[in-house]
């Protein structure tokens, strides 16, 4: 065993224990109050749970899963299109750079929300261009930044080897660009949650934002909190699983290419 082991070890059980400390003050603090102000642990576990065996739930939790989904790509897809107009046109890119992202980085979160609402209406298409708007700024900067770090001359060496276009952008900008594609799909995948309910509590009738309209309506805070779980469960297994080792094969095959 390595001296780094022990010290990693010794950084989980540290993690660890915070948790445990954590959800024994939680239980602590939940035994003096009533269950529709701050319901315990074990009440929360089990409204976690219900997700699993409770259709109508899982229902709900795979609506939010598919806006956000589509959002993200549908922000990846405008990244990509803006940031190539912005390689061959220095004048797009001023604008881009100095004044849309500007605008949108600023741009307040429920502003988009009750915008979308007035133009869509309550419906899928709302939460989704809020979700879109939200997290675009996010996509928009990793693709710009990694279009402008291709080198020239590889470029010019493809429009050497092939006069198709398309064939040089999937076989040689795209790989390239990716490990930037694929930093920034994992920090908007992650605002996208996070704002994914607050455009359903503005803009639909289903999702996890929709139950939590009911369970405020029905002071169930057990499922306010479940609810809010489920998205850090759902956020932390398709990052380590999909999205982390996604941009480290990326980021691995740059390298080799560079």
């Amino acid at each position: 065993m390595t001296g780094r082991e022990p010290s990693r070890l010794a950084q989980h059980g540290l993690a660890e224990s915070a948790v445990l400390l954590a959800v024994l003050g939680w239980w602590l603090t939940a035994k003096g109050l009533p269950a529709f102000v701050l319901p315990g642990p074990a009440t929360v576990a089990a409204a976690v749970a219900s997700f699993a065996v409770d259709p109508s739930l899982l229902i709900h939790l795979a609506i939010s899963f598919g806006r956000v989904a589509v959002a993200v790509l549908l922000a990846l897809v405008l990244s990509v299109l803006l940031a190539m107009l912005a390689r061959r046109s220095p004048n797009v890119q001023a604008v881009l750079e100095r004044r849309v992202l500007l605008v949108l980085n600023s741009f307040p979160s429920v502003g988009w929300a009750i915008l979308g609402v007035i133009w869509f209406g309550v419906s899928n298409p709302t939460v989704i261009f809020i979700e879109t708007a939200i997290v675009l700024p996010f996509c928009l900067t990793n693709a710009l930044e990694g279009f402008r770090n291709i080198d020239a001359e590889l470029e010019e060496l493809g429009r050497s080897l092939s006069r198709n276009p398309w064939r040089r952008f999937t076989r040689m900008t795209l790989p390239l660009v990716m490990p930037f594609l694929a930093a920034g799909l994992r920090i908007s995948y992650g605002i996208c949650w996070k704002i994914a309910l607050v455009a359903e509590l503005f803009g639909a009738q289903s999702g996890l934002g929709y139950l939590l309209l009911q369970a405020q309506s029905t002071a169930n805070a057990a499922m306010v909190f479940a609810c809010c779980f489920v998205i850090v469960i759902v956020v932390f297994v398709v990052d380590g699983f999909v999205l982390a080792p996604l941009a480290r094969a990326f980021s691995k095959n740059r390298g080799l290419a560079s």
